[in-house]
């Protein structure tokens, strides 16, 4: 049995074709959990449940993102294997072991001040723990596609998400019981992970780890800047709901997370968009066809722009009465929230955009202070906007911090083309 799941993971007729194709699926897959979650959680459980679902799933995030610690892009670019898998392995296991204390500790601090019921508590170490092996089955997905198989480590993470999306679903459905259900969750990612990823890593090195200090802490070194990026990003852009779950009660945290699900839309079109020109985007700079370069950019914000625009059309006509059918709540009051909230996902798929352009340049180090200045802006306002007016106040303040995010990036990548020409002719 488990070899013809091993085969079918393993063979395709075109690798090129089959990695483009199940790639899409696995990473619409992904950006699309917690809004399935959240159609079918409302419906069974109730707007109480989603709300607690949802300050779990954006705790999680958060553990996952420190669980991953940026590593995937420089382990899949390590072709020459300047560190071995073993070096990555016992990385990731360290990184994904904090993330998870981490996750404990938040939840745990909730629970002593009375924030958290024992209930919350519990369903949000659950759902770090899923989140921290979703981290950790990221390395073998790096594996995969760094000895030339995207199309493998792409059919195991999209079989790795399905198969505990629908037992978590049907769990849902039966019981009607969050906890229970978030078990399910657990227990059966467990199973996918071993029957997916772990299953074939036998076909590309197999399992083995390797503890080399001065190599450990060149991964921690090399990888920082990219962890602290996406960590802080994610801390600013869910800045609005830490406030909602501190200040309000679960049933509006989870109407703001009804609004906030098309955000996802934005960011998900944008990057198809965009992905298939970076190749090209590199190269023209590193060849030197600055014209080809600045054009490239410019019609990308502009194509940006185009969807955000589309976007914001949307949220002022049909946008709350669909997802009201769709999450089976009434959103009729929530059109204004929904509008500013496509703005600020516009903005968000700028940020992301400029991150790659400002790598492209290699001026990765000068995204920082944008990084630190938004995240200290929501540290400051974000109490401040819930409280003074509610989820409309949480709206504006994530389209606030994505602008000013964007804001910065892009005076970042003024700067480091600026600076370009000192050495190169722009």
């Amino acid at each position: 049995m488990l070899e013809k799941q091993k085969k079918l993971f393993l063979n395709s007729r075109n690798i090129q074709k089959d990695s483009y194709v199940w790639n899409m699926i696995q990473s619409i897959l992904f950006a699309m959990q917690s809004a399935i979650m959240l159609i079918v959680m409302n419906r069974t459980n109730g707007l109480e449940d989603a709300g607690v679902f949802s300050i779990a799933y954006a705790i999680g995030s958060l553990v996952y993102y420190a669980g991953e610690f940026g590593v995937r892009k420089y382990q899949v670019t390590d072709v020459r294997e300047k560190a071995s898998f073993g070096d990555y392995h016992t990385h990731r296991i360290a990184t994904c072991l904090i993330a998870l204390v981490f996750g404990i500790l938040y939840a745990f601090r909730g629970f002593l001040t009375g924030q958290y019921s024992s209930s919350k508590y519990l369903i949000i170490i659950i759902v770090s723990a899923v989140k921290v092996l979703e981290a950790y089955c990221d390395l073998y997905f790096s594996r995969y596609q760094q000895k030339g198989r995207l199309d493998v480590a792409a059919k195991a993470s999209a079989y790795r998400l399905t198969l505990p999306l629908i037992c978590c679903i049907i769990s849902l459905i039966v019981s009607h019981d969050l906890l229970i259900s978030m078990i399910v969750w657990l227990l059966v990612t467990i199973f996918a992970m071993l029957t997916s990823f772990v299953l074939l890593a036998p076909e590309f090195g197999g399992l083995w780890l390797r503890f080399n200090k001065s190599i450990f802490l060149m991964i921690t070194r090399e990888c920082f800047p990219l962890f602290a990026g996406s960590f802080l990003l994610l801390y600013v852009g869910n800045a609005p709901k830490y406030a909602i779950d501190a200040i309000m009660d679960d049933k509006a945290q989870a109407c703001f997370n009804f609004i906030f699900m098309p955000v996802f839309a934005i960011g998900l079109l944008a990057n198809f968009i965009f992905n298939p020109i970076l190749v090209r985007l590199a190269e023209d700079w590193a060849g030197g066809d600055y014209p080809r370069f600045r054009s490239t950019v410019l019609r990308q914000m502009l194509v940006i722009g185009g969807i955000t625009l589309l976007a914001v059309a949307v949220a002022l006509t049909i946008g709350c009465p669909v997802l009201g059918a769709l999450f089976g709540t009434d959103l009729s009051g929530s059109r204004m929230s929904l509008t500013i909230l496509m703005v600020g996902g516009g903005m968000l798929a700028l940020a992301n955009f400029l991150i790659v352009v400002v790598t492209v340049v290699r001026g990765q180090k000068y995204l920082l202070p944008g990084y630190l200045g938004a995240a200290a802006c929501a540290k400051l306002l974000s109490a401040r906007f819930v409280r003074m007016y509610g989820i409309p106040g949480a709206a504006a303040l994530y389209t606030a911090l994505m602008s000013l995010t964007a804001l910065m990036f892009a005076a970042a990548l003024i700067y480091c083309v600026k600076k370009e020409r000192g050495i190169r002719k722009i």
